[in-house]
């Protein structure tokens, strides 16, 4: 639960932080986005000269899965802006509690999508709500909706089960080189106080557990809707369910091709009638470490006395897919110093006063992004 509403923006004390805010989006993306634009205000504010030309694009539905970015992208006036870039970053907040940095090389694909169970569709069931007694002789498309999502994975739920499912590309001995370095710089306690986990999958240990981030793609329920949500009980028997999924995907897998093979397999046990709404995806991005937007970002951070641990890619996604894709082929990546967690989760938060020696608060989450321009545009 939050601690604050979450629109609130509260400026909090977080012990062995300093002084944070708390929100919804504090860190996931208002926070970096917003010392980024203060970057650029303290350039003009000291009267100088911009080092680099910006292309800036925005959107606003990255949480469903960017259903329309490729339509500002490849404007032939935005397309062409682009085309002359050296590359493109989202300012991030790359700090963790000990100050290590991790760049990241790319970032998982991801389709978003909607499994919707109703009786009408069915034909088996209620058309309508009706009362739970009503069970012993009338089929439910929730417990439909239930025995459907079984079949889409392995008994744990942890691999996938799909049939014909996009192949995933296996990890390179490079790859797995980085993992085990990082693993040795990384805390995984830390990463387990941050996610209040106890168990990685399977019981791996710290370096396979982050093999297993890196490599694995996945099928995640994120919300089961239907009948009565409210609290206590209500007898009925819900005409309707609807399960909210998000499927990561990692090198070599396309995600115009999730879509069909799930809608297959379904119809192939009987489950043809649920209906399978995506509402955005895109495939998985990656870049060179040698490419100039990498090595620029190395070089900033080294001057800081930072040596950063270099990443395969974010297990989390974006749509970078539309710059690093044809026609552009651009290098992407995130960027940015200060530190913040929660995304995506109540209590979320962005530090602007820091106290803790090791990582930046606004001011030099600001500053970071200032150098950056300044190392890009040599």
């Amino acid at each position: 639960e939050w601690t604050s509403p979450p629109l609130d923006a509260a400026l909090v004390d977080k012990p062995g932080l300093g002084k944070a805010i708390i929100g919804r989006g504090a860190v996931n993306q208002k926070g970096p986005e917003s010392a980024f634009l203060a970057a650029l205000h303290a350039i003009k504010g000291a009267n100088k000269k911009m080092p680099v030309n910006l292309v800036m694009v925005a959107e606003g539905e990255e949480e469903i899965g960017s259903p329309h970015i490729a339509q500002i992208v490849h404007k032939p006036e935005v397309q062409a802006a682009l085309a002359k870039t050296m590359g493109v970053f989202m300012p991030s907040s790359m700090q963790d509690l000990d100050g290590i940095v991790t760049l990241s090389l790319g970032a998982k694909g991801v389709v978003e999508l909607e499994l919707v169970s109703t009786g009408e569709k069915w034909g088996r069931g209620p058309g309508k709500d009706i009362h739970s007694s009503l069970k012993a002789m009338v089929d439910s498309p929730a417990w439909h909706l239930v025995k459907a999502l079984n079949t889409l994975v392995s008994e744990d739920g942890n691999e996938i089960a799909i049939d014909n499912y996009p192949k995933p590309r296996p990890i390179s001995d490079e790859e797995k080189k980085m993992i085990a370095d990082g693993a040795k710089i990384r805390s995984e306690a830390q990463a387990k106080k941050q996610m209040s986990v106890q168990h990685w999958i399977n019981d791996l240990p710290w370096e396979q557990a982050n093999i297993r981030l890196e490599s694995q793609p996945t099928a995640n329920i994120e919300g089961l809707v239907g009948g009565y949500t409210g609290p206590g009980g209500k007898t009925v028997l819900p005409h309707k369910a609807v399960a909210k999924m998000d499927f990561r995907l990692v090198p070599d897998m396309k995600a115009a091709d999730v879509v069909p093979a799930i809608k297959a397999h379904l119809a192939k046990r009987g489950f043809g009638d649920i209906e399978v709404n995506m509402s955005g995806g895109y495939d998985p991005t990656q870049s060179a470490a040698s490419a100039p937007l990498i090595q620029a970002q190395i070089a900033v951070l080294k001057r800081a006395g930072i040596e950063p641990v270099m990443w395969p890619r974010n297990a989390g996604s974006y749509p970078g897919f539309v710059f690093t894709g044809e026609p552009l082929k651009l290098a992407s990546g995130h960027f940015g110093l200060g530190h913040g967690s929660g995304a995506h989760a109540p209590d979320e938060y962005y530090v602007i006063e820091s106290t803790n020696p090791k990582i930046q608060g606004y001011d030099g989450a600001a500053m970071s992004f200032v150098e950056y321009l300044y190392e890009l545009g040599k």
